[in-house]
């Protein structure tokens, strides 16, 4: 993997030994990622930010976000809160920057919430709805990777956590914009998600997925995405919700279909 793909900056206690164990495993997730999405990795430049503490990642993160690994689409770049103990695979972030450069980005204007309880007005660069964003990220972590969801301290296939959480999954057009996706709880909401894009991906083909992907914005009306989603798969949200409901429960607890 050339250096012009992929630069880190360590921020913290690392020896020479964590560091090439964090380089090699981010090459490695790169590398797969860009295999099954169809992505040129040599077109693609990230930018990884490493920090040994969660406030380091924190307060040198642009958008102040709790969580320990933010992906920022405007520089391409990584924020990890990363200790030597831990894993050092973590493909999600990856997934976000590589689907990033599927297309042309839009502006948003929102507000986020942060790490010490604040609200920040930020204009943000979007590809596609943050429940395509997400599900996206956590189907690959499934499909490609074989890893669960995990929620409140449990970790689950997102498979499973679909099929036991059934009768409260929301319709797609009741979260494929931003203010439904967030008023729902994060586990019936999130592995609905991305079930839904896997289903999509293994389903139809990964190309038409990308033309939904790219069409779809936070800026759109729901009916708008969903005559968009509707114009791309020819079929309405109940046939395409039945679809995924009876292939769901055919299938094995990691998705194998």
């Amino acid at each position: 993997m050339s250096p012009k793909q992929i630069e880190f900056s360590f921020n913290g206690n690392y020896s020479p030994q964590n560091i090439q164990i964090f380089r090699k495993a981010q090459e490695e997730d790169l590398e797969k990622i860009c295999k099954f999405l169809g992505a040129d990795k040599d077109q693609l430049k990230i930018k990884f930010q490493v920090f040994d503490t969660r406030e380091g990642k924190q307060s040198a993160d642009p958008n102040h976000s709790i969580s320990r690994a933010s992906a920022r689409f405007d520089e391409m770049a990584i924020y990890r809160f990363w200790q030597k103990q831990d894993d050092p695979h973590f493909p999600h972030e990856i997934t976000h920057l590589v689907a990033h450069k599927w297309g042309e980005p839009y502006s948003l204007d929102t507000e986020l919430d942060t790490w010490d309880n604040q609200k920040i007005k930020r204009k943000i660069e979007m590809l596609s709805t943050s429940f395509m964003q997400e599900g996206l990220a956590i189907a690959v972590d499934d499909i490609v990777f074989k890893r669960k969801l995990n929620e409140k301290g449990q970790g689950k296939y997102i498979d499973d956590w679909c099929k036991e959480n059934i009768d409260k999954t929301p319709k797609l057009s009741e979260c494929i914009n931003m203010e439904g996706f967030g008023k729902f709880e994060n586990k019936i909401v999130v592995p609905f998600s991305a079930s839904f894009s896997k289903f999509l991906i293994l389903e139809f083909a990964l190309e038409k997925y990308k033309q939904m992907y790219c069409q779809i914005k936070e800026i759109n009306t729901v009916l708008e995405n969903m005559q968009i989603v509707k114009n791309i798969y020819g079929l309405s949200e109940e046939e395409l919700l039945t679809l995924w409901k009876q292939l769901l429960f055919a299938s094995t607890s990691n998705g194998t279909i």
